[in-house]
């Protein structure tokens, strides 16, 4: 049998340290969800269960897309294609993939955006959308 070590009680650096750390996945795990939220995708997608073999797109140029390179220097995003060509599930995918490196995104399909853009020209704030 093995004689117990007495506990020994933990520094308050260390508690200080684990309280510190905690915020802060609480607040990442806030802003995620904040993020996700105000992107208003209507159904949550990702590329991990995106089918490969139902699209004429190119597999490796869409993960280039969601990758770190091309996510630091892209502003705008806007995927165009026929209908049946999985085109909206890639938006969300390329978007939630963006969110989860801390960029902001809105997800639009054609006729809203087409609607928003034409009541912020009828109320003579075109731009206001775009920022």
């Amino acid at each position: 049998m093995h004689a117990e070590r007495p506990r020994q009680p933990t520094a308050p650096e260390a508690w200080l340290a684990r309280l510190i750390e905690a915020e802060e996945q609480d607040r990442q795990t806030r802003s995620l969800r904040y993020q996700l939220k105000a992107a208003k995708f209507p159904i949550h997608r990702d590329l991990a269960a995106f089918d490969w073999t139902e699209t004429p797109l190119s597999q490796s140029q869409i993960e280039q897309l969601a990758g770190d390179s091309i996510m630091e220097t892209a502003h705008k995003l806007i995927l165009v294609g026929a209908t049946g060509t999985r085109i909206s599930h890639l938006g969300r995918a390329l978007g939630i993939a963006a969110i989860h490196r801390n960029k902001r995104v809105r997800f639009f399909n054609t006729v809203d955006l087409v609607k928003l853009l034409e009541k912020e020209k009828l109320l003579g704030k075109t731009g206001n959308l775009a920022k």
